[in-house]
């Protein structure tokens, strides 16, 4: 697995780099740790006006911007210092929101790690939103770290058996976990529901219960044999479903595809896993649909 881990500088971005760290990588793998350094912008009260004065505290912003970037890099690749694989490091300039895509696509990996939060402060709503806009993007499937750091040993898959949520399974399948890693699959019969019509007098709750058994049935035969799965049905709003499942199961990590089943409900299912991935207290993975395509 080719892994990128997007890092500012700060506890929260540094996270990613903690929880990577924890996983049973092996010596295939890689890791590359990534920091982007943004040009400051000097602007006074009648708008940016070049002197000597600005031109200084302009090249010390963008100086200190730098050494920021790389300080970053090296604090990720000092807790990836166990892994058994080898890390490389990538500083480049712009903004993360163009340049971290960009390095995704350069890589091809498989997987892009992100703290949810940014530095403190004014930054920390702007690069807070870094993470949400990547989802909204997803160049890759996007990781979302958050502590408590530790291997993910009890995962809950939201799956509806959507091609998005088949990707998800399919990633899960070959994802890095402990080999004791519990596996809670969960789908809804309201979204079941939303796809069934009654036939006659059959009772509309027993066929969507019965479409959501058929559903998880298909999650854990793709995820193998060598894999603990459990099935766990809710009949409500998935986005409340997920979160519920996600603290009644105590589960380290939520997986989900980036869109939810097709036509108008895709759309609307497709903002569950973002706003899943804001909401949820434990670690998020959303996957992109053409992950483990070919696996």
């Amino acid at each position: 697995m080719r892994i990128l881990i997007g890092v500012d500088g700060s506890p929260q971005a540094l996270t990613g780099a903690r929880l990577v760290a924890t996983l049973p990588l092996s010596a295939s793998d890689e890791i590359v740790v990534a920091s982007v350094a943004d040009r400051p912008m000097l602007i006074g009260a009648w708008g940016y006006v070049a002197t000597d004065l600005t031109g200084r505290l302009y090249d010390e912003a963008w100086s200190a911007a730098q050494t920021n970037a790389r300080a970053a890099t090296e604090a990720a690749t000092a807790a990836l210092a166990t892994v058994p694989c080898a890390v490389r490091t990538l500083v480049r300039e712009g903004h993360p929101l163009e340049i971290l895509p960009a390095i995704v696509g350069e890589l091809a990996a498989d997987l892009l790690v992100v703290g949810p939060h940014g530095l403190g402060g004014i930054d920390s709503i702007l690069l807070g939103s870094v993470s949400q806009s990547l989802l909204h993007a997803m160049p890759t499937s996007i990781l979302v770290a958050r502590e408590p750091v530790r291997a993910p040993e009890r995962i809950l898959l939201a799956f509806d058996g959507s091609p998005h949520s088949l990707a998800a399974v399919r990633l899960l399948a070959t994802f890095p976990l402990p080999p004791n890693a519990r596996i809670d699959v969960l789908t809804s019969t309201a979204a079941e529901a939303g796809r069934s019509a009654p036939s006659g007098d059959r009772d509309l709750e027993a066929i969507a219960r019965t479409h959501a058994t058929e559903v998880i049935r298909q999650a854990i035969e793709v995820l193998g044999a060598g894999r603990t799965a459990n099935p766990v049905i809710r009949h409500g709003d998935p986005k409340r479903d997920i979160l519920a499942a996600a603290r009644d199961l105590e589960s380290d990590m939520i997986v989900m595809g980036a869109r939810g089943i097709g036509g108008f409900r895709g759309l609307i299912l497709g903002s569950v896993s973002r706003a899943v991935s804001k909401a949820a207290t434990c670690s998020t993975l959303v996957v992109a649909h053409r992950a483990g395509a070919g696996r």
